[in-house]
This record gives C-alpha cells, sequence and structure tokens, in this order.
C-alpha cells in the first residue's frame, strides 16, 4: 500500500486524506489501519514466540553436547597437539608444492603452449588465404583505405613464406584485386 512505500511522507498522506475524506471516510481508514496494526502485532508476536522456541531447543542442544563430551575431554586434549603438527605438515607441504610446480604440470603447460602456437599459425594461415576474397569485399563496398592496411599485413606474411605453396599464387591473385600498378603504396 501507500504507506509501505519507502518515501512515505506521514504529514503529507494525512493532510491528502483530510482534505478528501468525509468524517465517515475517516473513520473507516481510522478502522482499517487499527486492524491492519493488529495484524502486524499479531504476526511479531507470532515471530518472537517462534524464535524463542528454537533458542530454547538450541540452548537445550548445546546443554546436552556437553554432558556427552565432558567425558571425552582428556582424550581430545591429547589429540590437539598431533592435529596441530599434522595441520602445520600439511600446509608446509602445500605451500612447497605451490612454490614448484610438478613435472607432469609442466609438461602440460609446454603441450598447451605447442597446441596454441599451432593454431594461431593455422588460424593465421587461414586468414591470409581468404586475403583475396577480404580484399575483394573491401575494395567493392569502397573501403580502399582498409584493404591497403589488410593488403600490408598480408604482404608481409606473404613475402616471409616465399617458396611455400600456395603463398605466390596468394599474392597474385592480391596484387590483381588491389591494382598494384595503380598504388604505389600496395605492390
Amino acid at each position: 500500500s501507500e504507506l509501505d512505500a519507502p518515501g512515505f511522507d506521514a504529514e503529507a498522506y494525512v493532510a491528502e486524506v483530510l482534505g478528501r475524506e468525509s468524517l465517515q471516510g475517516l473513520l473507516k481508514i481510522e478502522s482499517g489501519l487499527i486492524s491492519e496494526i493488529r495484524g502486524l502485532d499479531g504476526e511479531k508476536k507470532a515471530l518472537v514466540y517462534d524464535n524463542y522456541s528454537k533458542l530454547i531447543t538450541a540452548t537445550d542442544t548445546i546443554r546436552k553436547m556437553r554432558t556427552n563430551m565432558d567425558p571425552l575431554i582428556p582424550t581430545t586434549s591429547t589429540l590437539a597437539p598431533a592435529i596441530s603438527h599434522i595441520a602445520e605438515t600439511a600446509a608446509s607441504l602445500a605451500e612447497s608444492l605451490q612454490e614448484r610446480p610438478s613435472q607432469g604440470q609442466e609438461a602440460e603447460e609446454r603441450e598447451d603452449e605447442v597446441k596454441l602456437k599451432k593454431q594461431r599459425q593455422r588460424d593465421t594461415v587461414r586468414w591470409v588465404l581468404a586475403a583475396p576474397r577480404r580484399l575483394r569485399a573491401l575494395v567493392e563496398g569502397g573501403r580502399r583505405s582498409e584493404a591497403v592496411e589488410d593488403w600490408q599485413e598480408v604482404r608481409r606474411l606473404v613475402e616471409k613464406w616465399k617458396g611455400v605453396d600456395g603463398a605466390e599464387e596468394v599474392k597474385e591473385q592480391c596484387l590483381e584485386i588491389m591494382g598494384a600498378d595503380t598504388s604505389s603504396n600496395v605492390g
């Protein structure tokens, strides 16, 4: 309801209700508010009772646990130093393992690096092989400057790959598309 809104202004609400409601309307609103207040009080009492019951149950449970633990106290007091030593040893082992990765882990990391490098090489080859189609689309789309930038990168790679099958063909196709004789930047 309007009364539950976060920015509720009680004075403005009272002034507005007094201005629009008759005496009978005000009595109805008052009756409704009293009913709501009583309902909320009842809910509050039920919550308090529930929480009080839970507190009593928890207190009883703790008391029973203490009663059951008392005979074990001498045994647990002798275990504490042993458990502490085990915890310290485990912590130092974990720390030393974190500082020095295992040989298996190093081998896996090297293998992952090799796989990643091969994947990058394959992606680069695919990118170069797709250059003629890409350059044609850029030139036909009126984006000549982007085509020139793209071609310069492709040309650098193709020249690096002299003697590799297909590299010369890609270069010739790109030169034909870029019109090598019309721009000194291209050829």
